[in-house]
Order: structure tokens, then sequence, then C-alpha cells
């Protein structure tokens, strides 16, 4: 998201906080209904998931590496590359499986509590990366190379989590 926010500066963020939301539930949802399950009954699958997400990361980090900011910013991050990304983020994952009981009474109000802090920290999030940007002034140019170096990093985060 500060991506983003540094890439898209003319732009407003609902569309991108909405894409955060939309592949954060997304990813939920799957997980809850069809991922989970599987993992339980054939935990290779996990395996696989994970090499899958850490290449879809690296290839994603190569694209933002390539981003390039200059005064014709519009469309450089798209939302939808926004909820691609966030519905492939491993912490999608982990909002599954920890965060969000898997049966509880007031499931609902833990679903509506998860999708108003995702709006507020994506928010937060493309603020300050429209900030960096304006202020990176001629250095602005580093923000995606910043963002594609912590794709990387969460990329080799699961192959480790694979290999160990």
């Amino acid at each position: 998201m500060a991506t983003a926010g540094a890439v898209n500066r003319g732009e407003r963020p609902w569309l991108f906080m909405l894409a955060e939301l939309g592949g954060y539930f997304a990813i939920v949802v799957l997980a809850r209904i069809v991922l989970l399950p599987l993992i339980d009954a054939y935990p290779w699958t996990g395996t696989a998931l994970k090499s899958l997400v850490a290449a879809y990361l690296i290839y994603a980090a190569i694209r933002l590496w390539r981003t390039r900011i200059s005064t014709e910013v519009r469309g450089r991050v798209s939302p939808q590359l926004v909820a691609l990304t966030t519905f492939l983020n491993p912490k999608g994952l982990i909002f599954a499986i920890t965060i969000i009981p898997r049966a509880h009474p007031m499931l609902p109000a833990f679903f509506a509590g998860f999708a108003v802090l995702v709006l507020l920290v994506s928010l937060g999030w493309f603020m300050a990366g429209r900030t960096l940007g304006v202020f990176a002034g001629s250095r602005a140019g580093l923000l995606p190379r910043v963002g594609s170096a912590a794709l990387v990093g969460f990329a080799g985060y699961l192959v480790v989590s694979i290999v160990a």
C-alpha cells in the first residue's frame, strides 16, 4: 500500500483500500473453506502453496523494481495488483488461521472488526507512501525498489519455512 501511495500520488486511496480489503477477505474465506481442510488432509499442499506464493512475490518484486516514478504515474500500481498481492500475502493465511476464530458465536463481529482495521491500516500505509513519495523528491525512484526488497524478504521467509 505504501508503494501504491507513492507511485499513484494523483489518485484517491479508496479504491486501493477496498482492493486490499477484498484481497484479504478472499484469502481468508478461501483458506477457511478450502485450504485449511485440504492442508489438514494433505500436508504437502501447504508446501506447494508456499512455493507458489513465494514465486508470485518474486514476480511482483521484479515488476515493482522496474516501476519508474515520474509525472505520469497513473496506473503504475493498480488496485487489481494491490488486491492480487494482498490475496497472495502470507499474512492472509495467518489471519485466517490464528486471528479470526474458526467457530465463534460472534464471528460476524470478528469479520467486521477485521474489515475496519484493514481499511484504517491500509489508509495509513497509503498516506505514508504518498508522503514519502512527495518528500523523496529526486530520490522517489528508490521507493518502488524498497517495496520490491520487502517482497523479496517475504518470499525469502517463505522459502526458508519450506526448507526448514
